[in-house]
């Protein structure tokens, strides 16, 4: 309903009332004093009233002014002073109807001015009666009630106006608030349904009381309503037992229960295995409508086919390995041991045995799960390892036209694992002649102080930016540069060499500009000088 209809409803509503009242008193007039109908400003006052209801009802008020609708009740007050004229029969008791209307919905001018019209009719009507007692006493009377009443309806009006102002404020913001809420928690679904991480709420009841789409496609429900916890069926391991429902990741939530990345195998609805890390955390009732836990899960099932990809891989590769390995590394020794051959090429024979021993005990650390971390500390001749190293890598320099230098003279003892710190040195080795162009140098230096030692491998190479230099120690990643000059590689050496460097409790350097060539630096601690025995100190 618009306001419009509302105004002209109202209209009708007071006329209609004023006008039943009158017809009521003049029924009641016409029954118990029939000649005072014969009284021409009476009867005059009817038909005005009977008119003034009859335009009331024609007149289009959706566009008369706010002010112009006061002519109504100055009319039916005109037209009551016309019917009470010389009245005794109190019909100037029906003004109570016009001016209650008027001081519910105009300001005290207006009401001013409507008992104003009144007081003028009864000061008439007591000077037309010769000023008696009665008529002055009756004038006073009235306009005493009449104003009191005017003036308490109008104050009440007014307080009622504001308040439904006020209401209609409040109401105002409060629709504000709840479209605003309303919006948010559309967002908030359509971010949380984006996202391929699960999130559900459950009550100590078991009610799943919210969920995003990652969470419910787990168990295959189309919504919240339809969730059943059934859609996908718990494992204790990859194609192991089923967990019984008590005893599931759910139950267990529902019973409150706190942990972090805990592994969780699913049988999910579409018939695909899915290994979960399942996070479960408290809500206090203070946060939320009531007690609950949320639950986080996160699908790394990819992450863990892929490992057992590679750990299947990896064991089959060094499987294989160990055949052909056996076979070098027999032969080699068959030829060590006889006395026929150049000392040159005993030496070079002591060089594969020596390789080959160590990838053996590379391969077996694979296929036996055996840690290469673990080995004890002892003093470690690291000069005797730095030249093992440039001899094994002599001959790839030599190929690559690349001039290998060392000076070792200030190399001292550490204290470590050599096998691990070979490893180190042949992958910073190994990388500094891979990327140093035909004509270029690769140089091996020392340093010490009285408590480390440095090991120092310049080149002339491609180099790395900044940003290579800072991920260099990532897993798998290739520089910009590395990729640019199509040398193969895997990406690893520099993360391994930053392991075995921080398992050494050491420091790792490296200096390196594109084009200009890169130096590394790593430094080991010195054993105490008591634990070093026949080794320059």
């Amino acid at each position: 309903m618009s306001p419009a209809s509302v105004r002209t409803r109202s209209i009708w509503r007071w006329q209609l009332i004023l006008a039943a009242a009158t017809v009521t008193v003049t029924a009641t007039i016409a029954v118990l004093d029939p000649p005072r109908l014969t009284s021409i400003t009476f009867l005059g006052g009817v038909v005005a009233i009977a008119a003034v209801t009859m335009g009331a009802l024609l007149v289009p008020w959706d566009h008369v002014p706010r002010h112009a609708v006061a002519a109504l009740p100055l009319a039916a007050i005109v037209a009551i002073g016309m019917m009470s004229s010389g009245d005794q029969t109190r019909t100037w008791l029906l003004w109570v109807f016009p001016i209650a209307w008027i001081a519910t919905y105009y300001r005290l001018p207006m009401l001013a001015t409507a008992l104003g019209l009144i007081g003028l009719f009864l000061a008439v009507d007591a000077f037309v009666g010769a000023m008696q007692p009665t008529l002055v006493q009756r004038a006073v009377i009235v306009m005493l009630c009449l104003g009191f009443m005017g003036v308490t309806i109008n104050v009440g009006a007014r307080r009622a106006r504001a308040f439904r102002h006020l209401l209609r404020r409040q109401f105002a913001q409060l629709d504000r608030t709840r479209r605003r809420a309303e919006q948010h928690a559309r967002r908030t679904a359509i971010l949380t349904d984006s996202l391929d991480i699960g999130i559900a709420r459950i009550d100590a009841d078991g009610t799943l009381l919210d969920a995003n789409r990652a969470f419910l496609d787990l168990f295959g429900s189309a919504s919240l309503t339809e969730f059943s916890g059934t859609g996908a069926v718990e494992y204790r391991d990859y194609r192991g037992e089923p967990v019984a429902l008590a005893d599931t990741f759910l139950a267990r939530a529902a019973a409150g229960e706190h942990c972090s990345d805990r592994r969780v195998w699913m049988f999910d609805a579409r018939g695909a295995w899915r290994a979960l890390n399942v996070t479960m955390r408290p809500i206090a009732a203070d946060v939320v409508d009531r007690p609950s836990n949320i639950v986080i899960i996160h699908d790394v099932s990819d992450t863990v086919a892929a490992e057992r990809e590679r750990e299947s891989v990896s064991t089959v590769v060094s499987h294989e390995l160990r055949n052909p390995l056996t076979a070098i590394l027999g032969h080699t020794d068959l030829l060590l041991e006889r006395e026929d051959l150049p000392t040159g090429v005993q030496r070079q024979l002591a060089v594969i045995d020596h390789a080959g021993r160590r990838m053996e005990r590379l391969v077996t650390s694979v296929l036996e799960g055996v840690s290469l971390t673990n080995e004890p500390f002892t003093v470690v001749d690291v000069a005797a390892v730095v030249e093992a190293s440039l001899v094994a890598f002599g001959p790839t320099a030599v190929a690559g036209q690349i001039l290998l230098s060392h000076d070792l003279r200030d190399l001292r003892p550490v204290w470590g694992d050599a096998f691990r710190l070979r490893q180190a040195i042949d992958n910073i080795v190994g990388n500094a002649i891979k990327y140093t162009h035909r004509g270029g140098v690769v140089h091996v230096s020392a340093a010490h102080t009285s408590s480390r030692t440095s090991v120092v491998v310049a080149d002339t190479g491609i180099g790395m930016a900044p940003l290579d230099r800072d991920r260099m120690h990532e897993h798998g990643y290739r520089s910009e540069a590395a990729h640019a000059s199509g040398i193969a590689g895997a990406g690893i050496g520099m993360a391994i060499v930053s392991e075995i460097v921080e398992q050494h409790s050491g420091g790792l350097e490296v200096e390196s500009a594109p084009g200009r060539g890169t130096r590394v630096t790593i430094t080991l601690q010195r054993p105490q000088p008591a634990t070093v025995e026949g080794m320059p100190t």
